[in-house]
């Protein structure tokens, strides 16, 4: 009972890390932008919403195909995995342009664009679930948008207090971000392994497969535009 709650704990704080990061930096961005409370309230009750709400939906369709239709399980997975690598794709070849000026007024659209990513995670997460038992599943939607949550209010807080500081710092922005690609290239590789070839290969090992590969790629992408 112990290992299993430590292997949902880590599994669904990975999760949110996955998909949450990226929402953190927003905040982070735009915590100058909030001109007052009540507005970084909305922003941060709305993406943690989205964050709990998206993965949730993907994670129903993703297990009504695999319990009703059994053949599309591996076609699941290779969705999955499709997902990922597509928005992992747009993310580390979007070119850098320049900042634009913060907009007080948060929308309801600029709160999706930021949530988006969390929808393909549904499909993912089916494959990290497997023999957990029901109670499990649903309550590791509501911890991932509890920590993502948690996670826009301290980036909030920071954002206030150090922006200049995070703004200059060049080097955890690339961290971060190398973080938030390698966590989103493990649940794809996650889907397709267990879903699509059956193969049970431990999580540390994909894990490690996908921040090697993100690393390389980020590494290859930098030494690419120094020339």
């Amino acid at each position: 009972m112990h290992q299993d709650l430590s292997v949902f704990v880590f599994s669904s704080t990975l999760m949110a890390l996955g998909i949450g990061i990226d929402a953190a930096m927003a905040t982070l961005v735009r915590a100058r932008a909030f001109q007052t409370r009540a507005q970084a309230r909305y922003w941060i009750l709305g993406v943690s919403l989205t964050h709990t709400v998206f993965p949730l939906v993907g994670y129903v369709l993703a297990y009504i195909c695999v319990q009703y239709l059994p053949w599309l399980t591996p076609l699941v997975g290779v969705v999955a995995f499709l997902l990922v690598s597509q928005f992992l794709y747009g993310e580390l070849n979007e070119k850098n342009s320049e900042s634009q000026p913060h907009n007080p007024w948060i929308s309801l659209g600029l709160i999706l664009a930021v949530s988006w990513d969390a929808l393909w995670s549904g499909p993912a997460k089916s494959a990290q679930v497997l023999g957990w038992s029901d109670w499990m599943i649903w309550l590791s939607f509501l911890w991932v948008g509890l920590f993502v949550c948690l996670l826009c209010i301290a980036s909030d807080y920071i954002g206030r207090c150090f922006f200049e500081v995070f703004k200059s710092n060049q080097l955890g922005i690339k961290f971060a971000l190398w973080l938030q690609y390698s966590v989103i290239g493990y649940f794809g590789l996650l889907a397709l392994l267990r879903y699509s070839f059956n193969w049970q290969v431990h999580e540390v090992i994909i894990f490690m497969m996908s921040a090697s590969f993100i690393y390389v790629y980020q590494l290859f992408q930098s030494n690419y535009k120094t020339q």
